[in-house]
């Protein structure tokens, strides 16, 4: 049975579709990428700055906990040491 030009077109249709959704895809982002407001140096800097100290207080705060947990097993003798 020999297939119609409409069931090839319809065939190589499903096979561009993928790569042309792609090619509208990087468009967009490529558009969208243009539209960013990317922050100052000195933006940068300031965040950077808070993200390192929310870091080191969170860390010792947890630290914190884990010391004193860690003690409160010792002490209670759940180690089984």
């Amino acid at each position: 049975m020999a297939t119609t030009k409409t069931q090839q077109r319809g065939f190589i249709a499903k096979l561009k579709s993928p790569f042309l959704s792609l090619g509208k895809l990087l468009r967009d982002v490529w558009n969208e990428l243009q539209r960013v407001v990317w922050p100052s140096h000195e933006e940068t800097y300031s965040f950077t700055i808070v993200v390192i100290i929310a870091v080191i207080v969170v860390a010792a705060w947890v630290g914190f906990w884990d010391l004193f947990f860690v003690k409160l097993v010792s002490w209670l003798g759940l180690y089984g040491h």
